[in-house]
């Protein structure tokens, strides 16, 4: 298969770069050579230490990916967030964002460069002297990374060019993007594949076998809903969901604060993660969110100083989907604190007069700021994520059934249990509705259970409720109907002459 030259040149220093430097970082043994590949693939080890690699494309130096360009992408342009200090974000949140955004730049080539760190295990695991069993699972785990990264990319971008050989030539240039259909055959071809290859129980942060299902349920969900659906992508749906919540590894946590932070890492309810505190160099590595979403100017612990504080806050609009009744609303808002002036403050009053969405990327456990700003994983897939998609899929196809009303009042009585017991009548648990209400209450469940955990974009675009969703919290966006995809990079339409560009999109354009 062939590619760009400038996405070419990205996965060609991920094929090598991690060919020679995972092993230093992970397993801390020096490379056999330094531009040679086809020399280093010589053991277990070393496939291991390049499938570590693939991990950590996901997200690096607390800068790309997971680690934040996507959720620039998706909490921006969701109505969840905005930045009243960045000003590149602020184009996302307003939607006067071009073709030619840095952060849309970013996690197109970032995706792509992690997808080519995949397609080098999957493709010279075969050459390697290893127990086979280890390299089929090694193999899955690949694939379900690289289908992470299409599905990503065909929820963003749509069609798209599919790659799945090492590209190891400047040479292997221009190819066209491929028809949604293909991509979704693809990301499910993969998941399957990783089904029966990947361990049921927690690998700390690698793919386990309630991460493969969950995930390939979502996409069943979301094709449902594409130009590429399939007759029977619901029950597909339903089916899987069942599967990964009648796992014993599994279960709901009963208190919903027991979901997120550090000391929380890898719980039964968390299917997968990324690993946003490993310490992998003298820097190490972090997730910024934390430090991005905390007050400016209030006090939350002992050694924060009056600078401190983030960029990033939630809107009024999205803040005001929670009942202040609603247990989640506190476990995911800063809304009041002392200043260092020792003056009581309410959110209207902080530095940036708005709630603050910190508190599901801060360990409220820690006591010097590094640790508490710093140390929470994004949390890619979770249980409850699972139990709302069934709850969907069960609507779409018979309405409102029984167990779709179990599945939402299972989260919504955990919602109800404050520190773990069910101190509160709210919310309630939800019946007779018809198909139509019943799917907006999911929606509305969705967003309050899920929040900043990297699902409204996309929950609002498959539900075709984006435009009036941003329209209602500004009328003067410029939000249209072409926002459903964001933009090619206009530098990958230079370079390459197979690909065109997405629907009302040009560089320059808004």
């Amino acid at each position: 298969m062939k590619r760009n030259n400038k996405l070419v040149s990205a996965c060609l220093l991920a094929a090598v770069s991690f060919t020679t430097l995972s092993c230093e970082k992970f397993l801390e043994e020096k490379p056999y050579s330094f531009l040679a590949p086809e020399n280093y693939y010589q053991s277990e080890r070393d496939l291991f230490a390049s499938l570590i690699g693939v991990y950590e494309g996901l997200g690096d130096n607390s800068q790309t990916f997971l680690a934040r360009r996507l959720h620039y992408l998706t909490w921006f342009t969701s109505g969840e967030a905005l930045s009243p200090i960045l000003a590149n974000q602020q184009l996302l949140t307003n939607y006067t964002f071009t073709a030619d955004h840095s952060d849309i730049n970013s996690v197109w080539t970032e995706m792509y460069a992690t997808i080519n760190r995949a397609n080098t295990v999957i493709g010279r695991a075969p050459g390697v002297p290893m127990d086979d069993n280890l390299r089929q699972q090694y193999v899955a785990e690949a694939r379900f990374l690289r289908a992470l990264c299409y599905f990503y990319g065909v929820r963003l971008w749509g069609a798209l060019p599919l790659i799945t050989e090492e590209v190891t030539s400047l040479d292997e240039v221009n190819v066209g993007r491929s028809p949604i259909a293909d991509v979704y055959n693809l990301i499910i071809e993969d998941l399957r594949f990783a089904a029966e290859h990947v361990p049921p129980t927690n690998q700390e942060g690698r793919a386990i076998k309630g991460a493969v299902k969950g995930l390939l349920a979502k996409v069943y969900l979301t094709r449902a809903a594409s130009e590429a659906a399939g007759n029977d992508d619901y029950r597909l749906c339903a089916d899987l969901c069942k599967e990964v919540i009648d796992m014993p590894e599994h279960h709901l946590m009963p208190d919903y604060q027991q979901v997120f932070g550090p000391p929380n890492e890898f719980n039964p309810e968390s299917l997968f993660e990324w690993q946003g505190d490993r310490v992998l160099t003298p820097v190490g590595e972090h997730s910024p969110l934390g430090a991005f979403t905390m007050p400016r100017g209030i006090k939350l612990f002992e050694e924060q100083g009056p600078s401190d504080g983030g960029s990033i806050v939630s809107t009024v609009a999205y803040f005001n989907l929670y009942d202040e009744e609603d247990y989640r609303r506190e476990s995911t808002f800063v809304t009041e604190g002392v200043d260092f002036d020792g003056q009581w403050l309410t959110w209207p009053q902080f530095t940036n007069p708005y709630p603050a969405p910190c508190w599901k990327y801060v360990d409220q456990t820690a006591t010097d700021r590094n640790q508490y700003e710093w140390g929470g994983n994004f949390i890619v897939l979770r249980l409850a994520d699972v139990y709302l998609m069934r709850a969907e899929a069960l609507n779409e196809m018979d309405g409102p059934t029984e167990e779709a009303y179990m599945m939402i009042n299972t989260i919504r009585e955990r919602a109800r249990n404050r520190d773990g017991n069910a101190t509160s009548d709210f919310p309630a648990n939800v019946s007779g509705l018809d198909k139509d209400t019943f799917r907006d209450t999911v929606l509305h469940e969705r967003a309050v259970e899920l929040g900043f955990e990297g699902h409204r974009w996309f929950d609002l675009v498959r539900t075709g409720r984006l435009v009036e969703t941003i329209k209602g919290i500004n009328a003067n966006y410029p939000v249209s109907e072409k926002h459903v995809l964001f933009p090619i990079p206009p530098d990958e339409l230079i370079l390459n002459d197979q690909l065109t560009q997405n629907p009302g999109w040009a560089t320059g354009d808004q």
